[in-house]
Parts: structure tokens; C-alpha cells; sequence
């Protein structure tokens, strides 16, 4: 670019640069652009812009091999432009994840590392083959914690929240990207028993999970919520409809807003779900939910527990279901079609999680933090 356009009006064109391929390459044009680029405010700007290219990233686990990832561009083209994204040594030691979250373009994986022989967490960056890990206690299997990852809207700070829900009472320590500790806060929640559901959403920064309440008959849905500013947990209020109504419900993100999927069918067909969201209607300043609408699922042959993993950005439902009862563990993903009522799967198998381009951890180093 010339040197004789001044550099404030260099720095708002390259601002309105989207991927970050292009803009890893423009760090070489002058020591201005790089250092502009690997700016704080810059990287959180970038993350924050809705109009990031979006993915859908699917792990799956081929016996005896690595893990391995799929990035699916969620655009026009969807499902057809497909790659795999680069994996970072330390990502690669996370030999099962269990859990993935993602939040600001960082992907969190959580399971065991055959090489570490514990669990390790896991902060990677797929678009720029950038990633953190954090040695976590001795791994095992249904041991009663669960994780939220979000990155603070204030301090741009990745923040990872782990609760221990089968002690009482509830424990839960905090980390922070930028502390390097685990900190113990206080929950403070009126339940004496909460059973989690592992999937999370971050909306306006704040990390929400599902949860039953097991200490009351029939084990009503709740919401529970961390705000990633203030550190503290809180609860957002279900109708009854939601909270009592539904066989089965868990939250998912549609259209940047907190979703409920409550599923009605027992043993009839086609399967009926409910999808409600959060919303300020004619000019309430208190969010409340609304139900947005109701999809019927027509079987297949040999295919069986459909959820809703989570929705496009086009807000279009992505399903994922087990496609036969042969003993296989492979899940397969499928695309809602709402005029035949059925899910039409398109090869891909394994577990699903979004994902949006930015430049968060360009300044760390590939490391684990013990």
C-alpha cells in the first residue's frame, strides 16, 4: 500500500479485513501492519465482528488412531467446502475429547491425554494453528465435573469455569488465560442436587448449561448461567411449559440468542420438538421465551434418537442421530428439511461444535500449562 496514505487510513482498511488467512499474510508488509495486527485491541475487535466466516467443526475418533478433525464453511456451498483444519502438537495429545466448546474463534477440548496419562484441556485456534493446554486433575469417567469456556467480553481474557456437582456442597474454580490459575469461587444456587448437561452457550458473555433438578420428582429443566465479567453464577427463568413439559430438553445458540429444544416423543412417531428462544418482545426490557416453532421428524429405516445439535447461521436445524443399532457408536449429522419432514445426512460422522475466525492466542506459544 502507499506510503503516502497516512496510516490511521490504512489501519481502518485493514480492519475491515475478514479472514484471518489474509491477515497473518499482511503481518509481513511492514512492521506497522504486524504490530497493529497482534495488537490486543485489534485481535479483539476482529473476534467480536458477526460478519466472521463461520464453521462447523466435526471431531471422530478412528480406532487406534488420533483424533480427527473436519471444518465444514458454513456458507452457500454447505456441506460441500470441507477441510481439515491443522492441528497443534498439543491439541494432538487430547486422545478422546469428551467435550468441545468454542467461544471468539477458540475451540476447547477436554479429555484424556495417553501421553500425559491424565486429562488436559485444551485452548486451540484453528485458523491459526495456535493453541494452550491446561494439565487438569486425574481424568476419569462420570466424575461429576462439568465445563464452561467463554472469553470475557471486558478483559478478552479466556476464561474456563469447572463445577463439581456430585459433592455437596457444589465446588467451583475459575482459570484464566492470563493468571495461569485455577481461583475457587462460591456458587451459591438453591439446589441441593443438579445434574448438568455437558453443552454450553455463550450469549453476550455470559456461559449457560442445562440442568435437572434430581431432588424433585419428575427432575424439572433449569438454566443455570455464569457471567465471565462479574464471575458470577446465576439462573434464568424457565415457564413452566419448559422447565416441567418436555421428555427430554437441552439449549443450543440460534441466531446469536439462548435456545431451548424440548423434545415430546415417547414411544410415538414422527418425533416432535419445540424450539424456543430468548427474546425482548414489544418493548419488554426482561427477555422471556417464545415459542419459535415446532419440527416433526419422519424416521428413516434404521435410524433412530434424532436430536438437534445445533442450528446453521442461516438458523437452519442441524441434526445428529445413531444410524443403525448394530452396535456402532458413529453419529451421524443431517440437515433438516422442512417441506418432506425428514433429515438428510450427508456422510459426515462425529461429534459437532461452530466455530468463527480470529486471531485469539496469535501471541502464545504452543505450551501446557501444568
Amino acid at each position: 500500500m502507499s506510503a503516502n496514505i497516512p496510516f490511521e487510513i490504512q489501519e481502518e482498511i485493514i480492519k475491515r479485513v475478514l479472514p484471518v488467512k489474509s491477515l497473518i499474510q499482511f503481518r509481513s508488509v511492514s512492521k506497522q501492519w504486524k504490530s497493529l495486527i497482534h495488537s490486543p485491541e485489534f485481535i479483539a475487535d476482529h473476534s467480536v465482528n458477526p460478519a466472521q466466516p463461520y464453521h462447523l467443526l466435526v471431531s471422530y475418533t478412528v480406532p487406534s488412531v488420533q483424533v480427527n478433525y473436519v471444518s465444514i464453511v458454513d456458507d452457500d456451498s454447505f456441506p460441500h467446502h470441507k477441510f481439515s483444519p491443522n492441528i497443534t502438537p498439543t491439541a494432538k495429545l487430547v486422545t478422546y475429547p469428551l467435550r468441545l466448546a468454542s467461544c471468539h474463534g477458540l475451540v476447547f477440548l477436554y479429555g484424556y491425554s495417553r501421553d500425559l496419562a491424565n486429562g488436559l484441556i485444551v485452548l486451540w485456534n484453528p485458523s491459526i494453528r495456535k493453541s494452550v493446554g491446561i494439565a487438569s486433575a486425574p481424568y476419569g469417567y462420570g466424575h461429576g465435573d462439568v465445563f464452561g469456556f467463554g472469553v470475557c467480553p471486558k478483559t478478552s481474557d479466556p476464561t474456563i469455569v469447572k463445577i463439581t456437582y456430585l459433592s455437596k456442597p457444589y465446588k467451583a474454580e475459575v482459570f484464566t488465560l492470563s493468571s495461569g490459575a485455577w481461583k475457587s469461587i462460591s456458587m451459591n444456587l438453591p439446589y441441593k442436587s443438579l445434574y448438568f448437561i455437558s453443552q454450553q452457550v455463550v450469549i453476550d458473555g455470559v456461559i449457560h448449561w442445562a440442568a435437572f433438578d434430581t431432588s424433585v420428582d419428575k427432575a424439572p429443566c433449569k438454566i443455570i448461567s455464569f457471567d465471565l465479567t462479574t464471575k458470577e453464577f446465576g439462573e434464568v427463568e424457565l415457564p413452566d411449559r419448559l422447565a416441567w413439559g418436555y421428555r427430554y430438553s437441552h439449549i443450543s445458540k440460534l441466531n446469536e440468542s439462548l435456545s431451548v429444544v424440548g423434545y415430546l416423543r415417547c414411544d410415538g412417531r414422527p418425533q416432535v420438538c419445540d424450539v424456543w428462544v430468548l427474546s425482548s418482545e414489544n418493548g419488554n426490557p426482561k427477555p422471556s421465551f417464545t415459542q419459535l416453532f415446532t419440527l416433526k421428524v419422519k424416521p428413516s429405516v434404521n435410524k433412530f434418537d434424532y436430536t438437534i445439535t445445533r442450528f446453521r447461521k442461516n438458523g437452519q436445524p442441524i441434526f445428529e442421530h445413531i444410524p443403525s443399532r448394530d452396535g456402532s457408536h458413529l453419529i451421524e449429522l443431517g440437515v433438516y428439511e422442512p417441506c418432506s419432514e425428514h433429515i438428510n445426512g450427508h456422510g459426515t460422522y462425529g461429534l459437532t461444535n461452530s466455530y468463527t475466525e480470529s486471531l485469539h492466542l496469535l501471541n502464545h506459544a504452543d505450551s501446557i500449562i501444568q
